[in-house]
């Protein structure tokens, strides 16, 4: 019996010292960082009605790890809290003048920080127009809509006035075959509203035949930052609309149209509608050819702008829009599909501003935008009818306030 008891002695000190050893062995909990945020901004800034001026945080967040940022910038009215923006940097704009309580809250986590600011806006006589009426520039593609060389002028710059002629009278513009396009101007900058749509594009058509086969267009917006009142270059964006992303839609698509041969003769085809089906050469950057066919519609009229050289490249991003024959054979009735959202000439064509993206599909951010361009995405030929085209009517702001209201 003592000797049971002595090897038990002797293993008690054994087991403790393992045991001592399992517990320091155990991984040691560091506490989890909580963020913290530091959010400053300048007291005040000043601005004009429809007008921008930036606001620019100086936000500094430690412990963020991989956790996600937001940004919500709010202005306080009547008690009331509205949302603006979710970028980090605000583009401030307001049609009315008088003094705005402005505040931004940073959140990381579960933490936030909130900082406020005021714009005093200035007020003025200004009384803005809804409508961009400024016709900048015109360049229709090949179509028998109008006799280009009969009813035109052979100068540009003639052509030009007579495109805002008709803007003026609310005539519409005829935009021809793909590519054809106007560029007119606001003369203030359209709000991007957060979460509504900003513009309407309105095209014409009052006449029939023009109204069934009417192509949608593409709109393309422009904010002009530096405020020289040129859209550059560098400053477009296409709105992305239901068709953008599609595996039909091919970007940066190219068209030159050549001079028809005035002293050729004609080539029938086998319909009594094919006057000439070789009528105005045309060739693409995808390596393809071909012509457009003047029809017995079209006999007497110069499908080809006369001012225009004797040839000419459009470019755009070219859609795919659903076009069937229905007559008995002759291709003289059609049904003419359309778009969902996001284009002019469609049942709903309300642009929301913040669906621009930039050349390579990113989504971008405006305050705003001054300039608006609308082209043919089309290039689809519809029997004796020619081709899908388009008449440009208007650009409307929506969302336009006076400073009285």
């Amino acid at each position: 019996m003592k000797k049971y008891i002595r090897y038990t002695l002797l293993l008690v000190p054994f087991v403790f010292v393992c045991a001592c050893s399992s517990d320091d062995d155990d991984p040691v909990v560091s506490p989890v960082a909580v963020p913290s945020i530091d959010v400053n901004l300048t007291a005040s800034f000043e601005t004009g009605r429809y007008s921008v001026v930036e606001i620019n945080p100086d936000i500094d967040i430690k412990n963020a790890d991989n956790l996600e940022v937001s940004y919500t910038w709010s202005i306080t009215s009547n008690d009331k809290d509205s949302v603006i923006s979710d970028q980090k940097v605000l583009k401030f704009i307001s049609p009315r003048s008088g003094k705005y309580d402005v505040s931004l809250t940073v959140a990381c986590g579960e933490t936030s920080k909130k900082a406020s600011t005021s714009v005093s806006v200035s007020t003025d006589d200004n009384n803005y127009s809804n409508i961009a009426g400024t016709v900048i520039e015109y360049s229709p593609a090949p179509d028998f809509s109008l006799s280009w060389g009969g009813i035109f002028a052979v100068d540009e710059a003639d052509v030009l006035a007579q495109a805002q002629d008709a803007m003026t009278n609310d005539m519409g513009i005829y935009l021809g075959n793909f590519g054809g396009y106007v560029i007119t101007k606001f003369d203030h900058t359209v709000i991007n509203t957060y979460n509504q749509r900003d513009l309407l594009i309105e095209m014409d058509g009052s006449l029939a035949d023009v109204k069934k086969f009417n192509t949608p267009v593409v709109v393309m917006v422009a904010y002009d930052a530096n405020k020289n009142g040129i859209a550059d270059a560098d400053e477009w964006y296409e709105i992305a609309g239901s068709e953008h992303h599609k595996s039909t839609t091919i970007r940066n698509y190219e068209i030159t149209y050549f001079r028809p041969d005035a002293g050729k003769e004609p080539v029938a085809g086998i319909h009594d509608w094919e006057y000439d089906t070789q009528y105005l050469k045309w060739s693409s950057n995808k390596n393809e050819t071909g012509y457009i066919t003047q029809t017995s519609f079209g006999v007497g009229t110069d499908y080809y702008p006369a001012w225009k050289p004797d040839s000419y490249t459009l470019k755009g991003t070219k859609l795919a829009i659903p076009v069937k024959d229905i007559s008995d054979g002759d291709q003289s009735s059609w049904n003419v599909g359309t778009f969902e959202w996001g284009y002019g000439g469609i049942k709903d064509s309300r642009i929301d501003i913040s669906w621009a993206v930039d050349k390579d599909g990113n989504k971008v951010y405006l305050p705003g935008v001054d300039f608006i361009k609308v082209y043919v995405p089309t290039f689809s030929a519809i029997g004796d009818w020619g081709y899908l085209t388009s008449i440009f009517k208007s650009a409307k702001d929506i969302n336009l306030i006076s400073e009285d209201q």
